[in-house]
């Protein structure tokens, strides 16, 4: 078996400062995303652990001007009615929040969980069902 990679602490710091970096995000760009890019990132997504190499999700990538406006419909119809549950300060504040980017967003990506997938051949899903 191959020796895993070995990230030096420059590595670790720069992986850290990322992750705080965007673990917030409430700007967004609305350039163009290069060709071949989303593609490229969602073949890397897939390589992540999984139970029992179960890979349970499923893309969709929502490119169709109609679709992406019926999304950005059905948020702001939730998020009319998650508002309705505050009032006074706490509404303010929530309705002064960044919550979504779907108007700028160049591309939608919707991502699913298959629980009835048959890769990894249900390894784990015999002790522990929710897998």
């Amino acid at each position: 078996m191959d020796q895993p990679p070995a990230f030096d602490l420059e590595f670790r710091r720069k992986l850290r400062d990322l992750v705080m970096w965007r673990h917030d995000a409430r700007r967004f760009r609305s350039t163009p995303v290069p060709a071949g890019l989303v593609r490229s990132l969602i073949e890397l997504i897939v390589h992540a652990p999984s139970v029992g190499l179960s890979q349970p999700w499923r893309f969709v990538t929502v490119d169709d001007p109609a679709r992406r406006e019926a999304i950005a419909v059905n948020f702001r119809r939730a998020n009319d009615r998650a508002m309705e549950g505050y009032e006074g300060e706490r509404r303010a504040r929530y309705a002064g929040l960044k919550l979504a980017g779907l108007q700028e967003a160049p591309v939608h990506v919707a991502v699913y969980s298959d629980e009835e997938t048959d890769a990894g051949a249900g390894l784990g899903v015999q002790t522990m069902p929710e897998m």
